[in-house]
């Protein structure tokens, strides 16, 4: 809230006018304010859009049975030195172990070694430093608010398949809100007209 030093405030609808600047100086934020404006102001910084669409998840159909492993991002566990496809969840159980029922959150999904010799390993380490990720603002904005609360999910995907391929459809059946490309041409198409 910005304090006006002179002048006589914002438009207040109860008193039927202007209330006097005065009358705002005690609500500067943390100070005479609501003791759930904070909170407030956290939730609305963790906020994110989710699609929970139903037959994308019955329509999925991959290239392999995938074997998913994982680790946590906070930890010196490691990933498998193969190619692979890999995703982002945030999990309530990472803090409670057995407090919760089963809740998680898919963010991003992404592939490694396609092209190149990168494997999974070598980009979760890519991952963990947080300082390379400031240029990618989707993915530091995860890092940076769930670390702690966040796993890294992998899965290998065999040779002679494309791992762009098996992105491409867990991205369409998933739809991670941290994802921006990738998706099929259609999927893409709908994303955009869902989110103007």
């Amino acid at each position: 809230m910005q304090l006006v030093v002179q002048g006589w405030g914002t438009p207040d609808s109860k008193i039927g006018g202007y209330m006097p600047t005065s009358a705002w100086i005690d609500l500067a934020p943390g100070k005479g304010e609501p003791e759930w404006a904070e909170l407030g102001r956290q939730f609305r910084s963790c906020r994110r859009s989710f699609i929970l669409h139903v037959q994308s998840w019955e329509g999925y159909a991959p290239e392999q049975t995938l074997r998913w492993q994982s680790v946590p991002y906070e930890s010196d566990l490691q990933a498998v030195e193969d190619r692979g496809v890999y995703a982002f969840v945030l999990e309530a159980n990472r803090h409670a172990p057995g407090a919760f029922p089963p809740y998680s959150c898919v963010l991003y999904v992404g592939e490694t070694g396609n092209i190149g010799k990168e494997t999974l390993r070598s980009r979760l380490a890519k991952y963990r430093n947080k300082k390379a990720q400031r240029e990618r603002a989707r993915i530091w904005s995860i890092i940076e608010q769930w670390s702690t609360s966040l796993i890294f999910y992998y899965a290998v995907v065999n040779e002679g398949l494309s791992t762009k391929v098996c992105e491409t459809r867990l991205l369409d059946a998933l739809l991670p809100p941290a994802n921006k490309r990738d998706f099929s041409a259609v999927v893409s198409k709908a994303r955009a007209y869902a989110f103007p």
